[in-house]
């Protein structure tokens, strides 16, 4: 149901939020439906012509709804660092995995397009993971493990272990949203854990 009259004469600028609100209004009601113009249009009570006139195309439609999101969940994950290291870490974790099932069909897109090769989806992409890695090996050094080339590349690892894992139950969701939390957190550690010198 549109939440902004058609009729309201409101700011370029104004008009894009307007929509991009809207497609995140689509998302949360049905995380698991395709994300289409007609229906954004529709919830943002304008004609999908309109919707163009403002993004200029389906793609840049769809990486401006996509940058948005990952906006969002780069915010959320963001360290709480009123909280001990360790606690920061798994906060996080858990943070990133609840906003990917809000919308997992937009963060499956995200994969799919940028390993398809769209420029600007693999640059933003490229982009987040790097801020998230960074952040995680952060939080592990926060925690008193050195941070060797060795672990550097274990959580570069782990990164691209949590995006399959969330791919794959996003096709297939075979375990319950909290053991899914779970996995992608102790995961983590137990990869790491391969990471120390004396490891076998």
């Amino acid at each position: 149901m549109s939440h902004t009259s058609s009729s309201a004469r409101l700011q370029p600028e104004e008009r894009r939020t307007q929509i991009l609100d809207a497609a995140r209004r689509v998302l949360e009601a049905d995380p698991h439906r395709e994300l289409s113009v007609e229906l954004v249009a529709a919830e943002a009570g304008v004609s999908p012509a309109l919707l163009f006139h403002y993004f200029g195309s389906k793609k840049k439609f769809q990486y401006a709804v996509i940058e948005a999101a990952a906006a969002e969940v780069m915010l959320r994950t963001a360290p709480d660092l009123s909280l001990p290291p360790a606690e920061q870490l798994r906060s996080g974790i858990r943070a990133f995995v609840r906003a990917v099932l809000e919308a997992p069909q937009l963060y499956r897109a995200t994969l799919l397009m940028s390993a398809a090769g769209d420029p600007a989806i693999r640059a933003l992409h490229s982009e987040l993971r790097q801020l998230f890695s960074q952040w995680v090996i952060n939080a592990v050094a926060q925690r008193g493990i050195p941070v060797t080339p060795t672990v550097e590349l274990a959580c570069h690892g782990w990164q691209g272990y949590v995006e399959q894992t969330l791919l794959t139950w996003i096709s297939n969701p075979t375990v319950s949203p909290e053991e899914l939390e779970h996995l992608c957190e102790r995961s983590l550690d137990a990869i790491l854990g391969t990471a120390r010198p004396n490891a076998s």
